[in-house]
């Protein structure tokens, strides 16, 4: 009875294996879905997604131009550009960050069930769909959530042409790997570790030379579509951005990559889980990690399991196959090198590492853990160490909702909306904080932003650019982040209190302070 039930049940997988699958992956998909539009509008638009704004409303001449300039390429913002027209509210702005959020729980399955078997390429699907720091970077209006996607789908189709080449996956594979260098310069880590795989196949086994020579000629389009912005991808590879990386975070320490660990584990709001949670996720997560880096008993002894026929040969020849060790170490090289290389460059030449332009190698992480939780060999105790690994994720998800990181430019600028008065002048210190401002001001208040900064680089000509600013203002309101990198000596706020009389200060939380200045020199005003 019971072997003509186990018959019956394979044969019925077997018929409805595919719309199951397919129902499985839209079921998940949508709760992924929802994860990511939970909340989507809780906090408001911050400084570098209303710069994201700022670029999409221009003309495409105009953005591109502007972008040449800037640290990252233009096609998000291109992107940006044409969703627009659907809306410019949080939700709507920050919804094509959640499109790839969620187009990158497909692709992971891809990934695990390619590299390993079906059971990973679920349990990876799952544990991303609840992961906290891609749910952050999948409700936010930047490009982090596109460029993981792009270089996962990337690595997909570089897996499934080694396995099987065809024109298409090539076709496939060239466009999104150039998409993804157009989205974000790290995407060269992506081209680098399939390059380095790839030519490790290629010595160990044997394959034909076209399987070699259309991969090389992938490499050289991919590169030939990316020549007309090659200029601008040199100048912040070797600056380091010039910008906050260099400035703000600096080079990073150890402690960095221990930061990113904890990200890609319970997300940003680790102070917010109670203390034995938070302990228990570091331990289910390191002890799925490393199990999942062991292979199975079976494939270290050859009898098969773990071993997939990848059919890279061309022509009839040898086809090439991929062991269990290779799939693991596939997936340890895409995490370790990019982590490595940026963290190692940024002690060498100048700062380049952020958390945020880690996202990508969330993937490889998730895999390696899936992995883990798969090699549990009892099925119950798999089970529950998954509903453990999704639950500890889960409590990340909801504190990170819970927990205010943007500054609230959506209140502050109501509130000095109302209380401003004529001819007042709002003074920025550092000057982008004008954009989110901006973003729901709408044009309502005079804003000036132009202070040259570091400050103490450019000392009595940015104090004299402050001064020709409020003449004519009988208020100036200063909204200064404090402490800052552009102003470490608060020279623009000495000047101000010697120049003007301080009337009032408000504290803006995340940010710093609202200071209301009355300037006795301009027209109208008495000196008090």
């Amino acid at each position: 009875m019971n072997e003509k039930m186990t018959w019956r049940a394979g044969r019925f997988w077997q018929t409805y294996r595919v719309p199951l699958v397919g129902v499985g992956l839209f079921a998940l998909a949508a709760l992924a879905t929802a994860l990511r539009l939970a909340g989507i509008a809780a906090e408001s638009v911050w400084l570098d997604e209303a710069t994201s704004l700022m670029l999409a409303r221009m003309s495409l001449p105009e953005l591109i131009k502007t972008t040449s300039l800037d640290v990252h390429p233009p096609l998000y913002y291109i992107l940006l550009h044409f969703w627009i027209a659907l809306g410019q509210s949080e939700a709507v702005i920050r919804g094509l960050s959640t499109v790839a959020g969620v187009l990158n729980i497909l692709i992971i399955y891809g990934l695990g069930r390619t590299l390993f078997d079906a059971g990973t390429g679920w349990i990876a699907a799952m544990l991303l769909a609840v992961a906290p720091f891609h749910i952050w970077y999948s409700q936010e209006t930047r490009m982090y959530a596109w460029v993981t996607t792009l270089m996962s789908a990337s690595m997909l189709l570089a897996l499934w042409f080694w396995r099987r080449p065809r024109w298409l996956t090539w076709a496939g594979y060239v466009l999104l790997t150039a998409a993804a260098l157009y989205t974000h310069y790290y995407a060269v880590f992506c081209i680098l570790v399939e390059d380095l795989f790839f030519l490790y196949l290629l010595c160990r086994r044997r394959a034909d030379r076209r399987l070699f020579w259309r991969w090389v000629a992938a490499q050289a389009l991919v590169f030939i579509l990316f020549i007309p912005w090659l200029p601008m991808f040199l100048v912040p590879m070797t600056t380091g951005g010039e910008g906050w990386v260099m400035f703000g975070a600096g080079r990073p320490g150890v402690s960095a990559l221990a930061q990113t660990a904890v990200l890609y584990m319970v997300g940003s709001a680790r102070a917010q889980y109670p203390p034995l949670i938070r302990r228990l996720a570091y331990v289910l997560f390191v002890g799925a990690f490393v199990v999942g880096l062991w292979p199975r008993w079976r494939a270290r002894r050859g009898q098969g399991a773990g071993i997939r026929d990848w059919g890279l040969g061309v022509g009839g020849s040898q086809p090439l196959t991929l062991e269990e060790t290779e799939a693991l170490g596939f997936c340890l090289g895409y995490l370790v090198l990019p982590l490595g290389i940026a963290w190692g460059a940024s002690q060498i030449l100048k700062p380049m590492y952020s958390a945020r332009y880690m996202l990508p190698f969330l993937v490889p992480f998730l895999l390696l853990v899936a992995r883990g939780v798969r090699n549990v060999r009892w099925g119950a105790a798999r089970i529950v160490v998954l509903v453990a690994l999704l639950a500890v994720m889960g409590v990340g998800v909801v504190a990170q909702a819970r927990t205010m990181d943007k500054p609230d430019w959506r209140s502050w600028s109501a509130r000095l909306e109302q209380e401003a008065q004529k001819d007042d002048l709002v003074l920025f210190m550092p000057g982008w904080h004008a954009k989110p401002f901006d973003y729901y001001a709408r044009g309502k208040l005079t804003l000036f932003s132009d202070v040259p900064v570091p400050v103490d680089r450019y000392g009595e000509e940015a104090l004299r650019v402050v001064e020709q600013a409020i003449a004519g203002h009988p208020r100036v309101l200063l909204v200064w982040e404090t402490p800052h990198y552009t102003d470490r000596d608060a020279a623009v706020y000495d000047y101000l209190r010697t120049h003007c009389r301080q009337a009032s200060e408000m504290q803006m939380p995340l940010l710093g302070r609202i200071i209301l200045f009355e300037n006795p020199g301009a027209a109208g005003v008495s000196e008090k």
